[in-house]
C-alpha cells in the first residue's frame, strides 16, 4: 500500500527526521548551543598574601625557637575561609622529623647546623602559600643558661668563704632544689665564671683565673659534677673584667670577652675543642663600667646582649648580631637605679617562661631577680616593656665571695 507515493520504510525515516527537527528547535528556543553537553565555568585564582615568620628565641642547643607571626596576617584576595596554618624546620635544607610545630627546641643534632622554619597557609585545595622564614640560624653551643647538672635548667654557682664552691639548681619553674658542694680549695682563684659548654662535649663549663694569671678549663660532666681541669690560657691578671660571650662572631661556638687595664675590651673566640682561636678588640672606652655580663638572647631574638652598669646606676644593652662585633646603634638603656645593688649577673631563665632574667645582690644580701620580658617586648617597642617584674628569691647571698 503506497501513501502520497512514499512507502513504509521512507514514512519512517521522514518520521524520525521531523522529531530531531523539532527537539532541535527546542534547544535553540532554549537559548542553548545543540552540541552542549556540560556548562564550564572558570574558577578565578585566589592570590594569597602575607609576610614571611620571623625566628625569635634562642639559637642554642636547648634553646626554643620560634616562626612569630605576631606582626603579619595573612589575607587572601577574594576574601573568604579562615585560613590553616601549618609548619615545618629544617636543619641544613633537610627537614627534620617530627618538627612541624611553631616551636622548635634545638638538640645537640642541631650544633653547627644552621636552621630555620616554613609556614605554609592554606585556605582551600587551590589556595595554598608556603613561605620561608626571614632568617635562618647557625645553632651555638650550649650556654650558661642551660644549667650545670644536666636538667637543662637554671643553676647558679656560689663560693663561700671556705672556698666552698656550691652549686643551687632549680627546678626550671622558680623554685630552688637543695644546695650542694661540688668543690673545694675554690678560694685559690681571684675570677670565676661559666663560659657554657666551651668544648663542644654538650655539658657547660666553668673557667677560673688565679693569682699567677693562668686561666683553668673545669669540664662539666652533665650531671653536677666534673671531668677534669685543664690550663687553657696565662697571662689573664691584666684583666680587670672576664666574662663568658656565647657565640660572639656566629661561628657556633662559645667566646669569652676579657677588659684590660685601658678600658679595651677584647673577644677570646673559643675553637670548639677547649681553645682559642685569634683575639681582636672589639671595644673601647669600657673603662667607666663597673660590671660587665653577658645577658644571653635576652630581647628574645638571634642577637646577644652585652650588659653594663654604668656611673649614675644606667644598665645598658650592647647588641651583637652574631658577627663578631657590636651594632653600631648598640648601647640603649635597660633601666636606672641599679647602683642601688651590688653585683648584676645572668643564669638564664628563672620562672621557666623560656625568658631570660637577670639577677642582682642588694646590700642586705637578698637575691633579687629581674624577669625579662624577651621578644613579647617588640609588639609594642616601649622601654617599659622590657621587664616583666621583680622577686627577692633568696637571702643571706651577701655572705658569697663569689656568685655567678
Amino acid at each position: 500500500m503506497k501513501l502520497n507515493n512514499v512507502t513504509p520504510h521512507r514514512w519512517r525515516r521522514l518520521a524520525s527526521l521531523v522529531a530531531a527537527s523539532v527537539l532541535t528547535f527546542g534547544l535553540l528556543a532554549a537559548g542553548l548551543p545543540v552540541h552542549a553537553s556540560e556548562p564550564s565555568v572558570a574558577v578565578p585564582l585566589r592570590q594569597i598574601y602575607m609576610a614571611p615568620p620571623e625566628l625569635t628565641g634562642e639559637p642554642t642547643v636547648g634553646g626554643l625557637l620560634k616562626a612569630d607571626l605576631s606582626w603579619t596576617t595573612p589575607t587572601v584576595v577574594p576574601e573568604g575561609g579562615s585560613p590553616a596554618l601549618s609548619f615545618q624546620w629544617t636543619r641544613d635544607g633537610q627537614v627534620i622529623r617530627g618538627a612541624t610545630g611553631q616551636t622548635y627546641r634545638a638538640t645537640m643534632d642541631d650544633y653547627g647546623t644552621v636552621v630555620t622554619a616554613f609556614v605554609t597557609v592554606t585556605y582551600d585545595a587551590e589556595s595554598v602559600l608556603t613561605l620561608q622564614a626571614r632568617e635562618s640560624l647557625r645553632i651555638a653551643a650550649k650556654p650558661r643558661a642551660r644549667g650545670f647538672n644536666g636538667d637543662s635548667t637554671l643553676d647558679m654557682f656560689a663560693r663561700d668563704t671556705s672556698g666552698r664552691l656550691w652549686l643551687y639548681p632549680t627546678d626550671g619553674r622558680g623554685h630552688w632544689q637543695p644546695a650542694q658542694v661540688i668543690g673545694t680549695g675554690w678560694n685559690a682563684f681571684n675570677h670565676l665564671f661559666s663560659p657554657g659548654d666551651f668544648d663542644n662535649d654538650g655539658t657547660v663549663d666553668v673557667m677560673a683565673r688565679d693569682s699567677q694569671g693562668r686561666l683553668f678549663l673545669y669540664q662539666g660532666n652533665g650531671s653536677g659534677g666534673w671531668k677534669k681541669a685543664l690550663q687553657v690560657g696565662q697571662g689573664w691578671q691584666g684583666f680587670n673584667a672576664i666574662f663568658g660571650a656565647g657565640d660572639f662572631n656566629g661561628d657556633g661556638t662559645n667566646d669569652v670577652m676579657a677588659r684590660d687595664a685601658s678600658g679595651n675590651l677584647v673577644l677570646y673566640p673559643g675553637n670548639g675543642r677547649g681553645g682559642w682561636l685569634a683575639s681582636y678588640t672589639v671595644g673601647w672606652n669600657w673603662g667607666s663600667y663597673d660590671n660587665l655580663m653577658s645577658a644571653n638572647h635576652f630581647q628574645g631574638r638571634s642577637d646577644l646582649v652585652i650588659a653594663a652598669r654604668g656611673p649614675y646606676g644606667f644598665l645598658r644593652s650592647f647588641e651583637s648580631p652574631r658577627n663578631g662585633w657590636f651594632d653600631r646603634y648598640a648601647g640603649w638603656a635597660l633601666g636606672t637605679g641599679w647602683d642601688a645593688v651590688g653585683p648584676i649577673g645572668s643564669a638564664g631563665d628563672f620562672n621557666g617562661d623560656d625568658k631570660t632574667d637577670v639577677f642582682a645582690i642588694d646590700k642586705a644580701g637578698n637575691l633579687n631577680m629581674y624577669y625579662g620580658n624577651g621578644a613579647d617586648y617588640l609588639a609594642t617597642g616601649l622601654p617599659g616593656n622590657i621587664w616583666k617584674g621583680q622577686s627577692v628569691v633568696g637571702w643571706g647571698w651577701g655572705g658569697f665571695t663569689a656568685v655567678f
